[in-house]
């Protein structure tokens, strides 16, 4: 028993001298491989460190060494990844292809992945000027095609809008580098200038001619509310100063003006007729063009004077613009009052055509 003990001893202390035999400088050698990890793109620092403490160590210290082997293949595995990584990088680019202005998502792929990796993959790829060359090319193709727009947009008129706006657009979406390749942006900005300077006169004349018309326009003035109403000719009124309801069905449109010059359009669907539609709906058919509005019940004034009935409603025209063009600009408009059970169509008068449209030339030549 004594002899198995004394065994047991030498091989214990045995194993101490060789622990206690590795220096601090091998130690710190196996600390910095052991830090390594799981190798990917990101372990260069760490293999690099670990390789560096291992080429101080003197041949002696090689020997005490346990973890050579485990350094050597983290940095095999970390060339392979870097060539692979370089290899996808590279795979991008070629995929490029010929540059025309649909390769700018192709081109950017490639440039955010070759700029995500690290330098080492960097150094690896081998399509690093043509995908240089790929960018420099979309460069000068993307402001080429700004040079055309503005070189599209010719003379400038009041129907220049669609081409100025679309050469601004296109320039402002260029980048910097872009911007500066664009070879006719002074001609953009004259475009601009030219159209701005157009629409100041188009305006003014507008608003010369609204006040013109304004003044052939019944007045009723309102001195409490400090507030004028303009009515084009087409509207009848009685020894009282009320317009009349009750002698045909119409669509017209009348003016507000406060002191201060502000300006709105009010639009009255009037329908007048010797039996009741009870209407809530109107349906507005302008040629092809369909137009409905639909109103609460409660919010249309009805009355009759025993033989006629008349029920209107006086609403804000703002929203109607539109419908109210298309009026004045069709061959024929007819309009239907809808109730519940009753309908009743009319169509609507040239000369009510020519109401509404002095009416909309004063409402936004002074708006």
């Amino acid at each position: 028993m004594k002899k198995y003990l004394v065994v047991i001893m030498a091989v214990l202390m045995a194993l101490c001298l060789c622990a206690c035999g590795k220096s601090e400088a091998v130690k710190a050698a196996e600390e910095k491989i052991a830090a390594i990890g799981e190798v990917t793109l990101d372990s260069e620092k760490r293999i690099s460190a670990a390789e560096k403490a291992v080429e101080k160590l003197s041949d002696d210290e090689l020997k005490q060494l346990d973890k050579a082997e485990e350094l050597k293949k983290a940095r095999e595995k970390y060339e392979r990844l870097v060539e692979s990584k370089a290899a996808v990088v590279d795979s991008l680019i070629v995929q490029i292809g010929e540059v025309t202005i649909e390769s700018e998502e192709k081109i950017e792929a490639a440039r955010q992945e070759y700029d995500a990796v690290p330098a080492s993959v960097k150094s690896r790829v081998k399509g690093l000027t043509e995908l240089e060359s790929a960018e420099n090319m979309l460069i000068m193709l993307r402001a080429q095609r700004v040079d055309n727009l503005i070189d599209q947009i010719g003379e400038v008129t009041l129907e220049s809008a669609d081409k100025i706006n679309a050469a601004q657009q296109a320039f402002n979406r260029l980048k910097k580098n872009e911007k500066a390749q664009v070879k006719n942006v002074s001609r953009l900005t004259r475009a601009r200038e030219e159209f701005a300077a157009l629409q100041k006169q188009e305006k003014e004349a507008k608003r010369a001619e609204a006040l013109k018309l304004l003044e052939n326009m019944r007045l009723d003035e309102d001195k409490v509310r400090h507030l004028k109403f303009y009515y084009p000719k087409a509207w009848r009124f009685n020894s009282y100063g009320n317009w009349i309801a009750d002698t045909r069905c119409f669509i017209l449109p009348y003016i507000g003006m406060d002191d201060n010059g502000n300006i709105w359009m009010r639009v009255v669907y009037n329908f007048t007729d010797d039996d009741w539609v009870f209407f809530k709906k109107i349906t507005v058919a302008a040629d092809d063009e369909r137009y409905y509005r639909s109103f609460k019940y409660f919010d249309i004034v009805r009355d009759n004077d025993g033989g006629q009935v008349w029920e209107y409603i006086d609403t804000d025209g703002a929203s109607d613009v539109t419908m109210l063009w298309a009026i004045v600009n069709s061959k024929e408009t007819i309009v239907r009052f809808e109730g519940e059970d009753y309908s009743h169509d009319f169509t609507v008068r040239e000369s009510d055509k020519q109401a509404i449209k002095e009416a909309l030339l004063v409402y936004e030549g002074l708006k």
